[in-house]
């Protein structure tokens, strides 16, 4: 807002993506939470970083989301980080590579960045001073992290969101970074049960909130308006997302799609192919993190054999956790 007011909306916008760290607090005592939010915060710098190095590169662009996919979430789920998880790194990285770096330096992007950290960190913070004083509690014994089953899980959500973002290229859509973000989105969950009906939610919540977005974009009432409405639509987002999923996807996406707007300073002329864009590459993410999941399935489950058996007509049938 305060760029906004400021007359510079791109810098506003990619200073949001630092603050994304906000989102990690939730439910913290302050003394864990002003290290998770740092520790966040210098996940996404280096994401952005990452991410801006191969910006304008088709083979760097599909490599690094990979990586960086990977790297997110064997960190989150080694240091049991809870929901958006491994997300937010993911969708600050396929960003920026969308980004040139004529419209945006490196050193100033991530200076905007890491200020949108800082900016996280004093919100998640403010509180301190005029909480209540408790006894320290004890240490806390955190159970041996099942490495193999990390690594299979960092393994299936870079394989998925490498996969989403080249098909989506070599298909030469507008934005391969939301079939990367798509994909990533729905394999937050290691159930292949519960990864297909996300999946659905994701497909048609999205295609819910597709209208909303045209109406947004096609009215664009300014600059300092469409922030207000970002502000607006993460609170709703925020409220929906643990309660309702598909609800809170017909609000990510016109939020998604403002964000971009705002960051790359289209904010008028035609968007149906943007809309259109980001249906098909939806689908696209969808679709991969579903063939992903049966092909590298949770420990103990076989969701390629179950739907073979499927197919062949077995009444012997293994069931999807």
């Amino acid at each position: 807002m305060a760029f906004a007011v400021a007359g510079d909306v791109r810098s506003g916008a990619l200073a949001s993506l630092g603050a994304l760290a906000v989102l990690y607090a939730a439910g913290l005592p302050y003394r864990r939470r002003a290290v998770r939010v740092l520790g966040v915060g210098a996940g996404l710098v280096l994401a952005a970083a990452s991410g801006s190095a191969v910006a304008g590169n088709h083979l760097g662009t599909v490599v690094v989301i990979a990586l960086v996919t990977g790297v997110a979430v064997l960190l989150t789920r080694w240091r049991s980080v809870g929901p958006p998880g491994a997300l937010m790194p993911v969708l600050v990285c396929a960003t920026t590579t969308q980004i040139p770096l004529a419209a945006e330096p490196l050193a100033p992007r991530i200076g905007l960045i890491a200020l949108g950290v800082a900016i996280a960190w004093g919100v998640v913070m403010a509180g301190a001073p005029f909480r209540r004083r408790w006894p320290a509690p004890g240490p806390v014994r955190r159970p041996t992290p099942p490495w193999p089953e990390i690594a299979r899980v960092a393994g299936r959500g870079a394989l998925g969101t490498g996969v989403a973002a080249f098909v989506a290229l070599a298909l030469g859509l507008p934005r391969p970074d939301w079939a990367a973000v798509a994909c990533a989105a729905v394999l937050v969950h290691d159930a292949t049960r519960t990864t297909v009906r996300r999946a659905g939610h994701r497909a048609v919540g999205t295609a819910a909130g597709i209208g909303v977005a045209g109406l947004l974009l096609a009215v664009a009432p300014g600059a300092l308006a469409l922030v207000v409405l970002v502000v607006v639509l993460q609170f709703v987002v925020e409220l929906l997302v643990a309660r309702n999923y598909t609800a809170a996807v017909v609000f990510i996406t016109p939020l998604a799609l403002l964000q971009g707007a705002l960051a790359s300073g289209h904010l008028d002329g035609p968007v149906a192919g943007l809309l259109a864009g980001r249906v098909i590459e939806t689908a696209i993410g969808c679709a991969v993190a579903v063939l992903v999941q049966v092909v590298v399935p949770p420990t103990g489950e076989r969701p390629a054999r179950a739907v073979a058996l499927r197919l062949g007509g077995s009444r012997r049938v293994p069931v999807l956790t």
